[in-house]
């Protein structure tokens, strides 16, 4: 019994790290805002303390003006264990001493939000192979092997007036105001801090719609037509609930980054009633297709015409992303021919009624020195360029760079890099060119100098094109048909069940 008390213990430290949480009717989101060996915190109001607590939520301190946090000891006592899971409707009374996890997962066209309860196998081991060996015997997956942390780590918190405070992470802290590692935006509310992977990671903890409203300005621009805004927000929101279900910082801690890699947060930076409002109309709806939420990813400017996923990133076709046209004068255009996508890269485009960086993704120059360019793809010289394919947007999808040797890139984006970080690929490389097969053979000189159309990545919603598509007079449903062509709208994403059976313990 003393073991199954401390399995249950140890369960409760291993899923603390979990993150998103439906609670008081709303889903609630732990967003990232740094990952450092330390981290400092700046209160707004210097007058105003900080509470910081405990996990659970046994020892707590306030501490007043600016803090510093730093790891005074890693995870230094660790054993190994199989986690072992079953649905609450399966439960026996043996199971008392589980613990209940929740989950997404879809159901007969529903996002549920599910209940399992995880409990440790009675055996432990000390070592991950000796946990390894059993769990070959038993045919458990490896993948059940878990390292439990009997003692957490503890970080030190220090203010500028002296006071030094020790407490084992998971941290609550709760704050009115405060800047982080001396940066620019400020934030505001409950906190959460932990130690992944020998860092210390702290997130901001709120509801999804608090968090749309903190992307949509970073985004779109908080002086965007109505409608603009609240196509952007259920993109947005679509796009946040797709990256939870597939996961993508399960190991880090938290459910979304404030990076372009997620979605862009700030906070309250930009923050105005239009951003409000925009996503209060809007509110709790999604874009979904054949039942499922959909991905709508989104990016800045196509150019033209809107690319297929399956081409920019390799992967299996999706019905609503294979890319549409934008502006019209483009529709009959085979931008994947590098004489036509040279001749639309020239081709002026209307900027009526457009923002400054809106007009900056209509046309852009960029050189780069030909030692630069060979150094970002890891030759030693280049007296060769081919431009082996383009999609349908015109962006490039496959170049080759020949020297001391040859490198391939079939990656958008690694294409974008490689020319120290253009706008787009959709560009052409500026002087003479010949074609060898379907290939645009390019001998290059000194530097590279290139012209180019649009910005991102091509894929999903074009933000320029949604300005436009708003400022014509055209409904944000409109505008989201238009990008995600298929998709159905739905009014409340969330038909959850959340549920909890008590167990009776014995």
């Amino acid at each position: 019994m003393m073991r199954l008390c401390l399995f249950v213990l140890l369960l409760c430290m291993v899923i603390g790290v979990s993150a998103a949480e439906y609670k008081d009717d709303q889903l609630n989101l732990e967003i990232n805002l740094a990952a450092e060996s330390s981290i400092m915190l700046k209160a707004l109001n210097p007058n105003s303390g900080m509470h910081i607590s405990e996990g659970d939520g046994l020892f707590s301190s306030i501490l007043m003006g600016n803090i510093s946090i730093s790891v005074v000891n890693q995870e230094s006592l660790s054993y190994f264990g199989i986690l072992l899971n079953k649905l609450v409707g399966e439960a026996t009374p043996g199971d008392s001493l589980a613990v209940v996890r929740e989950y997404f997962a879809w159901e007969h066209n529903r996002l549920l939000i599910k209940h399992e309860l995880l409990y440790f196998d009675e055996h432990s081991f000390s070592s991950f192979e000796a946990a390894e060996m059993y769990a070959a015997k038993m045919r458990i997956p490896k993948g059940k092997i878990m390292e439990i942390p009997v003692i957490n780590s503890t970080v030190k918190i220090s203010n500028d007036r002296g006071e030094t405070i020790y407490l084992e992470t998971p941290l609550r802290i709760e704050s009115d105001g405060l800047k982080v590692n001396n940066g620019s935006l400020s934030f505001d509310g409950a906190f959460v801090l932990k130690t992944v992977k020998n860092k210390l990671v702290l997130n901001h903890l709120l509801p999804l719609e608090d968090y749309l409203a903190g992307v949509i300005q970073n985004e779109i621009g908080n002086s965007s037509p109505v409608e603009a805004l609240k196509a952007q927000a259920v993109a947005a929101r679509t796009h946040a609930l797709s990256l939870l279900i597939n996961n993508r910082h399960k190991a880090d801690g938290f459910d979304l980054c404030s990076s372009t890699h997620c979605q862009v947060y700030k906070g309250k930076y930009l923050q105005n009633e239009s951003i409000l409002n925009a996503v209060r109309d809007c509110s709790s709806e999604a874009l979904f297709i054949d039942g499922n939420i959909a991905d709508a990813t989104y990016h800045s400017s196509c150019g033209g015409k809107t690319d297929s996923s399956s081409v920019i990133w390799k992967g299996k076709p999706v019905s609503h992303l294979n890319g549409v046209t934008c502006i019209a004068d483009a529709d009959s255009l085979d931008l994947s021919r590098e004489r036509i996508a040279r001749q639309w890269i020239d081709t002026k485009s209307s900027s009526e009624g457009m923002s400054s960086w809106e007009r900056g993704a209509l046309s852009w120059d960029k050189s780069i020195s030909l030692n630069k360019l060979a150094d970002n793809v890891g030759l030693s010289f280049i007296n060769e360029i081919v431009i082996v394919s383009r999609g349908r947007s015109g962006r490039i999808t496959a170049m080759k760079f020949s020297g001391n040797k040859e490198v391939r890139l079939d990656n958008e984006y690694k294409i974008r890099q490689a020319f120290d970080n253009t706008l787009s690929s959709f560009f052409y490389i500026k002087g003479a060119y010949h074609e060898s097969g379907d290939n645009i053979v390019i001998n290059p000189r000194g530097s590279v100098h290139l012209k180019g159309k649009g910005a991102g990545h091509g894929v999903g919603m074009c933000q320029v094109g949604a300005l436009r598509m708003a400022r014509e007079g055209k409904t944000y449903k409109e505008i989201l048909q238009q990008y995600y062509p298929g998709t159905e709208l739905k009014y409340d994403w969330m038909e959850a069940e959340p549920y909890f059976q008590m167990l009776d313990a014995e």
